[in-house]
């Protein structure tokens, strides 16, 4: 797709997205098993088509074998690609895809699940694990059947619920732990842990972030300098966070490969000691 609270990691995520408070908080009737959720691994959506968060009463007839409940699912995208050999597009209106029925939970009748047919979020939506977190997933759960005749329209209100990220627990933290270096990645830094005397208590302009990279399997190369461009945003509470595409932060030339990033951590000036440790990433390929 490491230090840091899940409450610091929401907040990078809002800060860049600027996505509401309002809209992370996890009702009790829309959840993901497990929470916090890895999007890159398969998971588990609940919907409790009793809860208020469902509203959702022309659907309490659900039955597994006689009336069973589809997902109809479209942001982050709506024209998926076959998963693992399955059609996952919603279907028609009047006839949902049998791929995305949902399961009724053995235990309580009203409650109902859907597993992105075994794939994870990101293989199902085919999307970056950075957009999911950022936006959430929007859907509604509806019959087979969404308009039959002389009958309202059986299925629940529109649906939206943002996966609740993992927790970091170093004190340097990429995101997404796989990721792609034409696709948004996050590196955060938890100054609280640090044990450099000389870079500890760093101030909100006082963090700097210095790198050595591989293209094309090269020979490790510096790319660090003075500018903003390499000053990281200072979150509050000792955390700092810088986001990039890589191809483009790096300034690659077309068809140019990154194959390995070392991450170092320090303070002006610069080009003196001293720095953090580095951390070694390898991007992942397309």
């Amino acid at each position: 797709m490491r230090m840091m609270k899940n409450t610091y990691f929401t907040y990078l995520f809002l800060t860049i997205f600027m996505v509401s408070v309002s809209m992370i908080g996890q009702s009790q009737g829309i959840y993901f098993e497990p929470s916090p959720t890895d999007v890159t691994a398969p998971a588990r959506l609940y919907v409790d088509i009793a809860s208020s968060d469902c509203n959702c009463p022309e659907l309490l007839d659900g039955d597994p074998d006689t009336n069973p409940l589809f997902i109809w699912a479209w942001n982050p995208n709506e024209a998926r690609q076959p998963v693992n050999g399955l059609d996952v597009t919603n279907g028609d209106w009047g006839s949902s895809n049998d791929n995305l029925a949902m399961k009724q939970d053995p235990d309580n009748p009203n409650l109902w699940y859907f597993d992105f047919v075994g794939a994870s979020m990101a293989e199902f939506y085919q999307v970056p694990a950075a957009t999911l977190y950022a936006q959430g997933i929007d859907f509604l759960i509806k019959e087979k059947n969404g308009a039959p005749a002389d009958q309202p329209e059986q299925k629940s209100p529109d649906l939206n619920i943002i996966p609740e990220p993992l927790g970091c627990f170093e004190k340097v933290c990429p995101f997404p732990t796989t990721f792609f270096q034409d696709e948004y990645f996050f590196i955060t830094y938890d100054n609280t842990q640090e044990t450099i005397s000389a870079l500890q208590n760093m101030g909100p302009d006082e963090c700097f972030i210095w790198f050595r990279i591989s293209v094309n399997g090269g020979s490790l190369q510096v790319v660090q300098g003075a500018s903003d461009k390499f000053k990281m945003k200072y979150d509050g509470e000792g955390i700092f966070s810088v986001s990039m595409i890589p191809e483009e932060y790096f300034e690659l030339s077309e068809g140019d490969i990154l194959t390995q990033v070392d991450v170092y951590i320090t303070k002006p000036p610069v080009q003196a000691p001293p720095f953090t440790s580095p951390i070694t990433l390898i991007p992942g390929c397309d």
